[in-house]
């Protein structure tokens, strides 16, 4: 029996580039974009590890939702020419814009199953201060065009911690979400922005992290009071309608990605594709691996990476089932780090299962940090 994975796809252009993305993209035009196709179609077609049955695919970016319907097309029978895709799950990645009334039926043709719209936020002011290029109505349109549309699943993507957001801001936006009946909804909290444009917007107006935490407490009580039950840190999900594409990311599971900055990881190794599109595009076009950064992984690195990404999840981490996967004792290795949380009251140990509190969510850094 083949083992799960899934695959993704990155598609590296925006209409504008928002101060505060760390994602590889870069300006839409004609010939950068026949540039990504026909790296595409070469990185599909290459040589690649048997023995998987690809079961989700995630087109995401980047926004991929300049995509037309046909576009999208191409990118499934690209798939499924070059991999055994049995897909259950096809997440298409969207932000509000899109025009015409047909996109969203188009898309929903092509196959996709589940478009997740990066909103941020339904309040004007905070749109203004991200950058965003549309207005509160414009994303309430857009999302309620996504939701008419029958998809299986509508994910909404907001954001918190933002300089100037209100508590009114905050609950006026995810008033709106809510409205929406989304089966899904991810909240970040601004952050990780060194470097970037927006580090400067940072420095000059400050966030007060009590605040924060506020609301990202209110955010959560709101949502499972709605029936969206948090499974991740920032993931919250009616019943049924997880995104089982990232949760092979948080368990640890295969995936492969296409595309540049796209990374991958297979039993005993991981790697990212060359970040920029010339420098992904060249090493294929002359027939060399546009594979960088590649770590094969020991079974003490594996279980310690797998550890990090499960203990974001609700559900925690079985000791007992990844001490049989990665065959290695759990506890011999972690026993110490493990039994020190638990008398922190940093981690909760029943059953031979450990997780997080969700009350330790916001500062589950010092926690990981502990099986770097």
């Amino acid at each position: 029996m083949k083992e799960r994975a899934g695959l993704y796809i990155h598609f590296p252009f925006c209409a504008a580039k928002c101060p505060y993305c760390h994602f590889y993209s870069q300006p839409w035009n004609e010939a950068s974009y026949r540039t990504w196709r026909q790296g595409l179609g070469r990185e599909a077609a290459a040589p690649r590890e048997a023995g998987f049955e690809f079961d989700t695919l995630y087109l995401g970016g980047g926004t991929p939702s300049l995509l037309g319907p046909d576009e999208v097309v191409w990118v499934r029978e690209l798939a499924q020419a070059h991999f055994p895709l049995k897909i259950e799950e096809f997440t298409l990645e969207a932000n509000p814009g899109a025009s015409g009334t047909d996109i969203f039926g188009g898309w929903r043709e092509a196959g996709v199953t589940r478009l997740s719209v990066g909103v941020q936020s339904f309040d004007d002011a905070v749109l203004r201060t991200l950058g965003r290029p549309c207005t509160a109505e414009e994303a309430l349109s857009f999302c309620r065009a996504g939701r008419a549309a029958g998809f299986e699943v509508l994910a909404i993507d907001l954001m918190i911690g933002v300089p100037g957001e209100t508590p009114a801001a905050v609950e006026r936006s995810l008033d709106t979400a809510l409205g929406l009946e989304p089966d899904h909804v991810s909240v970040y909290i601004l952050e990780n922005v060194e470097g970037l444009p927006f580090e400067e917007v940072l420095v000059r107006h400050p966030v007060d992290e009590d605040a924060v935490v506020d609301a990202y407490d209110r955010t959560r009580d709101a949502l499972d009071a709605a029936g969206l039950r948090q499974y991740e840190i920032s993931n919250f999900a009616r019943p049924g309608k997880e995104c089982r594409h990232n949760l092979k990311y948080w368990r640890y599971e295969p995936f492969v990605g296409l595309g540049p900055s796209a990374g991958s990881h297979l039993p005993g190794r991981r790697w990212r594709n060359k970040t920029s599109l010339d420098d992904w595009s060249r090493a294929l076009s002359r027939g060399e691996t546009a594979r960088e950064d590649v770590v094969e992984l020991s079974p003490v690195k594996a279980v310690r990476e797998a550890l990090i990404f499960g203990l974001r999840l609700v559900e925690g981490v079985d000791l007992g089932a990844f001490t049989e996967r990665f065959k290695v004792d759990v506890r011999a290795l972690f026993g110490r780090e493990i039994d020190e949380l638990v008398d922190e009251g940093l981690l909760v140990c029943e059953a031979g299962r450990i997780s997080i509190p969700r009350s330790g969510f916001l500062t589950s850094n010092a926690v990981l940090s502990r099986f770097a």
